[in-house]
């Protein structure tokens, strides 16, 4: 995978995001979930910002590792000493921390599956690019480090490391979209409770 391939696959995937959280919040503006308690409401909630908070985190700790060198260095230390993809394990815990901030089973439902047939197929591909890159260094990488689920105890960081600044600010930006997406999710729930936005629909 050259330079030019990774960034329209970037560009694809990000397309993929937007299209997806804009099918979610059309959803929730046209639709209410159905109600609960107000403490299982709250304990959902809240358990979505837990998630939306380590995705956020996560991504931009994974960036700082490795941006301006996807391709071309072969990163294994920080979160990629633990598992091979964290930036996708940590946006898993941002597509399901706006799920829980839903309410919605079927909201819930429909972002995780997306993700989990869209994902893997990203993963294997990039993974076979680094693969024809790197040749022993990705195969001796992939034996002792897990693809998706990580290895906390095997973890190790340098002390010290370089950071493409430019794209580090859009990594930080790019992380902060899970915020952004669950402040407007909460949002359109208080000017549904409000009666500000219709309900057609109520969802499961």
């Amino acid at each position: 995978m050259n330079l030019l391939d990774a960034g329209k696959n970037s560009k694809i995937r990000i397309v993929h995001s937007r299209v997806l959280a804009a099918v979610v919040l059309l959803l929730l503006i046209v639709c209410e979930n159905r109600p609960g308690s107000g403490l299982s409401q709250a304990l959902i909630s809240f358990a979505g910002l837990g998630c939306v908070i380590v995705a956020s985190f996560g991504r931009t700790w994974s960036s700082l590792y490795i941006t301006g060198r996807k391709t071309t260095t072969l990163v294994e230390s920080g979160p990629y000493s633990t598992t091979r993809n964290p930036l996708y394990l940590f946006s898993l815990f941002g597509a399901a921390g706006i799920g829980l901030a839903s309410g919605s089973f079927l909201i819930l439902a429909l972002l995780t599956l997306s993700f989990g047939l869209y994902y893997p197929f990203v993963i294997l591909g990039e993974e076979e690019s680094l693969r024809k890159i790197h040749g022993p260094s990705f195969e001796a990488y992939a034996k002792r480090v897990p693809r998706f689920i990580p290895k906390i105890w095997i973890y190790t960081e340098p002390e010290t490391s370089s950071v493409n600044t430019r794209q580090l600010r859009k990594a930080i930006l790019d992380a902060s979209y899970f915020l952004w997406i669950y402040g407007a999710v909460q949002l359109i729930e208080r000017l549904h409770a409000a009666k500000v936005l219709p309900t057609l629909l109520r969802l499961p």
